[in-house]
């Protein structure tokens, strides 16, 4: 065999070694992102998304070799259509709930949920206020005026409902979306005349005089309790792209739960994430944060209840069955 053989037959072996290895990789599992990307995680400015900061500041996702970028965005529908786009990979368990049930009955599959939170009515989480001398003192009384709520047809609904219960016709009132950051101007300068909001607003609010809590709990009160309002959650982009990122991203949040749980310090991250005075979290109530695999009958039915609520409002033209909506990564 001459020379120029043996070079043609080294070359077709080193060709087939190359395309016996493609062959395996792809029989083989999904190939990772590159480990130099950067995970984008959204949160709502809420307590809701203590588990999170908890995790950053723990470390916990550089436990898990990942790389995370927070964005603070001020409004829940921002970070669900981030989501359902893939702008965004994942979200803090402050994600609306409620929305995401109705994406999944437009566009099963779009967001999957790794987490749930849920708030009773023996805690001051969601909160209806009002301006601090206002004459209002029950919700029958907001007849005829501008009652504001967070923005997104979740909140739309749960002000709907708990006007509703109160013999108040939503079409008698006028209902105004208002942002976090804009909620407590807005009753300082008695521009409306209430909100249906949630914490740590009701905290800030009394402690600079701008707002007084007419009701808490009014959610969990009078649409559901436990109120499963909240929802950790992945977008389904990235669970494609990246199933290991995703299984170490929800890894280290279960260690953040179990943190927040167990771990009253853990509290003091709310003072730097959400602008808040040390004195105002110390003994602030929280909502019990549920993993995937900690999810009992009764959770579920809470959020299954909640959810079919949009139903009933005619938000969305058929009952959706929440389970489809988690994701398990010991499942896939």
């Amino acid at each position: 065999m001459n020379a120029r053989n043996i070079q043609l037959v080294g070359f077709i072996v080193i060709l087939l070694l190359i395309i016996g290895i493609g062959i395996w990789t792809l029989g083989s599992e999904p190939v990772s992102d590159s480990p130099n990307r950067v995970l984008q995680v959204a949160y709502l400015p809420t307590y809701h998304s203590l588990p999170l900061f908890v995790a950053v500041e723990q470390g916990l996702f550089e436990q898990e070799g990942l790389k995370v970028e927070l964005q603070r965005i001020e409004t829940p529908q921002a970070i669900i259509d981030g989501l359902v786009l893939g702008r965004i990979d994942a979200g803090a368990p402050s994600i609306a709930a409620g929305i995401t049930s109705i994406v999944e009955s437009k566009s099963p599959g779009a967001i999957k949920g790794y987490a749930l939170n849920c708030s009773y009515s023996d805690q001051l989480i969601t909160e209806l206020l009002v301006p601090v001398d206002s004459s209002v003192h029950s919700v029958e009384e907001l007849k005829g005026k501008k009652i504001a709520y967070v923005p997104g047809v979740q909140w739309k609904s749960l002000t709907q409902k708990s006007l509703l219960v109160n013999g108040v016709n939503p079409d008698e009132v006028t209902l105004i979306e208002l942002p976090f950051s804009n909620q407590l101007q807005a009753l300082a300068s008695q521009s409306v005349d209430a909100v249906f909001t949630m914490e740590p607003m009701g905290t800030i609010g009394v402690s600079n005089k701008s707002a007084k809590i007419l009701v808490s709990a009014p959610i969990e009160k009078f649409v559901v309790d436990p109120w499963c309002g909240g929802i950790g959650a992945l977008s389904a982009k990235f669970i494609a792209r990246d199933p290991v990122a995703a299984e170490k991203f929800v890894s280290a949040m279960k260690k953040a739960f179990a943190q927040t749980d167990q771990n009253q310090l853990t509290r003091q991250y709310l003072v730097s994430y959400l602008s808040l005075p040390q004195s105002a979290v110390d003994n602030v109530d929280l909502p019990k944060f549920y993993a995937v695999n900690d999810l009992n009958s009764d959770v579920l039915g809470a959020y299954q209840e909640f959810a079919d609520l949009f139903f009933e409002l005619k938000v969305t033209e058929k009952k959706i069955d929440v389970r489809n909506l988690m994701w398990d990564e010991n499942r896939q």
